[in-house]
């Protein structure tokens, strides 16, 4: 049986990515996989599998442009809740 390796090309000591997965752990809903893949596609980009979106929000790969994606994704979901507040109150 094999053994995982971690990937060591993902730095823990970069401040921007640990803030932009803090916020994604904040803000992405559960729906996000598709949402990101719209996202990436807007941008005329090819689509990536949905294994490697779940990797990279998993930590799992690294990937700046999905991680993007992510953030983007993650900053709309936050926009509406705080508009949906905003109009219930």
């Amino acid at each position: 049986m094999s053994k995982l390796i971690n990937n060591s090309n993902f730095k823990e000591d970069n401040s921007h990515n640990k803030k932009a997965y803090e916020f994604i752990d904040k803000h992405l809903p559960s729906t996000y996989v598709d949402l990101t893949i719209n996202c990436i596609t807007k941008k005329g980009q090819p689509s990536p599998s949905k294994a490697l979106i779940r990797n990279v929000r998993n930590k799992t790969i690294f990937r700046n442009d999905i991680l993007l994606a992510l953030v983007e994704v993650a900053y709309e979901n936050k926009k509406a809740i705080e508009k949906i507040k905003l109009l219930i109150s």
